[in-house]
């Protein structure tokens, strides 16, 4: 690199005194020095082929820097934006997507800025969609590992994906997908036929130069100052949406170049991608009028002046959206092959990142055998995991365990992975095994202060919402996690309602599993539960925890041994 840029400002340096000295002498020996700036700019193209070097060489570095890095990779995520492409597309578009209450049960948006290595928006907001919107086709799960291994296992071409990718940029775009869905009705541009006629006088007010040009001066005048009219009252209107329609024209001109990276693996999505690109040639020609002033810093004048005496802008831009209704399939096409593309690396590179891994094996129906096997399972968010593994039959699973014991951990490793192998198909196991399964939680919910709802209401809804999604569920397997279950009630009650609730969830067609401090209920539910519990002991330090799934109800507490180690008062505590 020091080479590159020793090049590039020698060749800066000398195109720069070419370009002096044949300014200064052609005006004070003669006019035939000019030819030296022809030579300065020749020489100025050949400096600016260094510098671009020099750009994709920090490029590639801050890529490979951050390829496989262990950890959260730190930068600015804002989830309004992030999810806008879930909204829009996937929620109206699905049969099943990860709900609210599950997502943040098992903090999605944590677990998603984890994985998001991402180099665009259109990634950030393809991988948000991905993770929250889980497929029942184990064709399309392979599909999406093939393109993730080709990434792990092909660094030469990933990194000619990555750096277009990494051009695209993040800064105008979020809002790019809600343009694209739902362009602006704006009812100035409905006089597009006097917008086309103003633009014609213009023509003919200049070509009127030839025969009358005391006229021509005139003429054009008059049409500059009624087109400057036109163009202030409409420019104020459509100006906002300018940088979307940039946003959309840089999509497209990197689209066409990701198509050039030559791949087997890309070959099918190549060719769906090149008649979509080629589809929007019309929009690409008529978008580049918009904005002509802020395209050219140093003709930004000029061109300003053109676009108002010919209502470049306000033609460009009607006509601009008018393609974009008529080519949203295409140019939304083009959106989400960007943002598989991004979303997929930013997979692969986060595989590359961890202990170990495994690619599930998803078995459809719902059999009556072992319903789910991970072996080893480790949650993403935490720096030293203890692994643990888990088998479930035809019973479901009833946790036991003190305070901070591991359960409710444990249950968010099981939830995980389970979403994982459905969507970005890497389980954070040895091993894992299991159905097709929609997921569904109640783990933590406080009290609703603004809709003035207390947490027994809240949980108590939640439940309710997992008891009628198994009812009315008949092929898929239902994965319903609970985690203390009505703990905002009296003691008798909330047993009493575990129990009834669980008994009648426990079905063939689901996966229960549950995290209790009721060891009552590991007696009233052993016929339709298999009992695991987590153990601590008490430590020169306090409590010890092992983290260790154990099979058998608990039969140690440790609330009041807590209090003790706190150093509550021994009246209280004996």
């Amino acid at each position: 690199m020091a080479l590159s840029k020793a090049l590039a400002w020698t060749t800066a340096l000398i195109a720069g005194l070419l370009a002096y000295y044949g300014l200064v002498l052609a005006a004070n020996l003669s006019a035939k020095y000019l030819w030296l700036l022809a030579l300065a700019g020749a020489v100025g193209l050949v400096s600016k082929g260094f510098f671009d070097r020099i750009a994709h060489e920090k490029l590639l570095a801050r890529l490979r820097s951050l390829w496989a890095k262990s950890g959260e990779i730190e930068k600015t995520r804002n989830f309004t934006d992030i999810s806008r492409y879930f909204k829009l597309i996937s929620i109206p578009n699905s049969d099943y997507v990860i709900d609210d209450r599950t997502w943040e049960d098992l903090d999605g948006n944590p677990v998603f800025s984890w994985i998001d290595r991402t180099l665009s928006v259109y990634g950030q907001q393809y991988l948000y969609s991905l993770l929250r919107t889980p497929v029942f086709s184990g064709e399309e799960l392979k599909r999406r590992a093939s393109l993730i291994r080709f990434f792990q296992s092909n660094p030469e071409l990933r990194e000619q994906v990555q750096t277009i990718l990494a051009r695209i940029g993040s800064d105008d775009t979020p809002n790019v997908i809600s343009f694209l869905i739902d362009p602006p009705q704006i009812k100035s541009l409905r006089f597009r036929w006097l917008y086309i006629l103003l633009a014609y006088l213009a023509v003919a007010s200049i070509l009127s130069w030839i025969i009358w040009p005391q006229l021509a001066v005139v003429a054009v005048v008059l049409v500059f100052v009624i087109n400057l009219i036109i163009h202030s009252r409409v420019h104020k209107k459509i100006s906002g949406y300018f940088h979307l329609v940039r946003a959309l024209r840089k999509m497209v001109h990197y689209g066409k170049k990701l198509v050039a990276v030559e791949a087997v693996e890309l070959a099918l999505d190549h060719a769906r991608i090149k008649r979509a690109l080629a589809e929007t040639a019309t929009f690409m020609r008529y978008s580049s009028q918009i904005g002509l002033e802020s395209a050219d810093p140093l003709l930004g004048s000029v061109l300003q002046y053109v676009s108002i005496l010919f209502l470049l802008d306000v033609r460009g831009f009607e006509r601009t959206v008018a393609l974009i209704r008529r080519h949203r399939a295409a140019l939304l096409a083009i959106y989400e092959w960007i943002g598989e593309m991004d979303a997929l690396q930013a997979v692969a590179s986060y595989r590359e990142s961890l202990t170990y891994y495994c690619e599930p094996v998803l078995e459809p129906g719902r059999g009556s055998g072992d319903k789910l096997v991970g072996e080893a399972m480790y949650h993403p968010l935490i720096e030293n995991p203890v692994p643990n593994s888990l088998t479930v039959g035809t019973q479901g699973v009833l946790i036991t365990g003190s305070n901070m014991s591991g359960k409710s951990t444990f249950l968010r490793t099981v939830a995980v992975n389970a979403l994982f192998a459905q969507t970005v198909y890497t389980c954070l196991a040895k091993a894992y095994r299991s159905q097709f399964l929609k997921l569904l939680t109640s783990i933590g919910r406080s009290d609703n202060i603004i809709e003035g709802k207390s947490y027994y209401l809240v949980e108590a809804q939640s439940i309710l919402r997992i008891i009628k999604a198994i009812e009315a569920e008949t092929e898929v397997t239902i994965m319903a996690i609970f985690d203390e279950m009505y703990r905002g009630t009296n003691s008798e009650e909330r047993i009493k309602a575990g129990y009834r609730v669980l008994k009648y969830v426990s079905q063939p067609g689901t996966i229960i599993l549950v995290a209790t401090h009721d060891l009552e209920l590991t007696k009233l539910l052993e016929s339709s539960y298999v009992n695991y519990h987590f153990r601590e002991r008490v430590g020169e330090h306090g409590l010890e925890f092992d983290y260790t799934l154990k099979p058998g109800p608990s039969q140690t507490r440790n609330a009041i041994a807590l209090l003790r180690a706190l150093g509550y008062p021994e009246v209280i505590t004996d």
